[in-house]
């Protein structure tokens, strides 16, 4: 339960705000009893997964890394910390995934694999990117490195055009070289986050004193 508090919620709420709001082209269609544009399903759906797991990537900026001495492991606290938000984040994907599957339904044109594959490294891209910036800011701020470096990413990816786009759709069963990095990419962003969620190298009484940090809540 303390570990549910401790998190900030208030990201996520935004996230799932966002995530519902990409896809009003699925609830339109839905409501209307149209067909929608499978093309603009998956940018829904990949941008929910992208917003959701950066409002994921918040829990990891962990005040207890340098505040307080505690028992429990750093990559334990971070992995459940992390789960607290993921785990929710990836079952409102899951459900939405769904729905547009039924609502797109015959013009549903995409492989499940990629878009899923796509998925996961644009949701997991930011969370490995705030436990590296967890690393050296503990505050709330060492969240924002997630979100900042998605966006760069994002932007850097939409220079690459036809063949050389790492978003190609309709999606041909014969993959290009952008789409063959795609798993590379999710096995990268897995390992960084694996290392990012180590352990912490001790650090000095006086680094804490200096940084204005006590050692515990009851230590001046």
């Amino acid at each position: 339960m303390h570990l549910i508090r401790a998190v900030p919620w208030w990201p996520f709420a935004g996230a799932v705000v966002l995530a519902l709001v990409v896809q009003a082209p699925v609830f339109r269609a839905s409501v209307l009893r149209t067909e929608a544009d499978p093309r603009m399903t998956v940018i829904g759906l990949l941008l929910a997964a992208a917003v959701l797991g950066a409002a994921a990537g918040f829990a990891l900026p962990d005040l207890m890394t340098f505040t307080v001495i505690t028992p429990v492991a750093r990559w334990r606290r971070q992995w459940l910390r992390l789960a607290v938000l993921l785990v929710p984040a990836t079952l409102i994907w899951v459900l939405l995934y769904a729905g547009a599957r039924i609502v797109v339904g015959p013009a549903a044109i995409w492989p499940d694999g990629f878009v899923i594959l796509q998925a996961a490294v644009c949701g997991l891209l930011p969370v490995a990117a705030a436990a590296i910036g967890a690393r050296y800011r503990v505050e709330s701020i060492g969240g924002l490195f997630g979100p900042t470096v998605q966006g760069v990413a994002m932007v850097v990816s939409l220079f690459f055009t036809e063949r050389s786009s790492p978003w190609p759709f309709p999606v041909t069963a014969e993959w290009t070289t952008a789409q063959r990095c795609w798993p590379f990419a999710l096995v990268l962003i897995l390992a960084m986050l694996l290392l990012a969620n180590r352990e912490m190298p001790p650090r000095p009484i006086g680094f804490r004193r200096a940084a204005g940090r006590p050692l515990s809540p009851g230590v001046a």
